[in-house]
């Protein structure tokens, strides 16, 4: 527990640690929510669904850990070339730890678009929302920057290049994400 609290109170000092099971715990908690709980809140809410399908559970889960994959392997990649020295498998066990955000954003999707006459013409539930959005984007991005330059070690001009490249490679496969029937993203 003291682990989780590390990654939410100090990320700099957790992405110096190995929290894998922090990591894996995030990971796969954001998958979850986006391919089973989504759709189990869907039915248990009366959509116009009868049951959850099964075949697209799972293929959904099946693309949310190719992409967690993909995007450690854009960021190894583009570092790469940038003069990191960090390896793939340290990418693939310390991303993960900035995932809290996406878990909190995936819960914010699932609920707002289950119940979203709930949330339809008001205001005030429309900007509460917006807030949680921009606030946990705006996390992400930080903990995004603090991973770049702990985890890669880079600085300067690399920093900046690494950021940009890999901001519109993760664009793309957000994008891709959709397509496949991710609501969040597993970025």
């Amino acid at each position: 527990m003291n682990s989780f609290f590390e990654v939410l109170n100090h990320p700099i000092e957790s992405f110096r640690n190995k929290n894998k099971a922090v990591t894996w715990f995030l990971v796969a908690f954001t998958i979850l929510i986006n391919t089973v709980f989504e759709p189990l809140l869907a039915w248990l809410a009366g959509s116009q669904n009868p049951t959850p399908d099964i075949y697209m559970i799972l293929r959904t889960t099946l693309w949310g850990c190719v992409s967690y994959l993909a995007v450690c392997a854009v960021f190894w990649v583009v570092c790469k070339c940038l003069g990191s020295r960090t390896e793939l498998i340290t990418y693939i066990q310390k991303w993960g730890l900035t995932f809290f955000p996406t878990l909190l954003c995936s819960f914010a999707v699932a609920f707002s678009e289950t119940f979203f006459t709930v949330f339809w013409n008001n205001s005030i539930w429309g900007m509460l929302l917006s807030i949680v959005f921009v606030g946990l984007l705006i996390w992400k991005v930080i903990l995004y920057v603090i991973f770049l330059r702990e985890v890669d070690v880079l600085k300067g001009g690399r920093i900046i290049g690494a950021f940009v490249i890999i901001g519109i490679m993760i664009a793309a496969l957000a994008l891709f994400n959709g397509y496949v029937g991710l609501k969040t993203p597993i970025l």
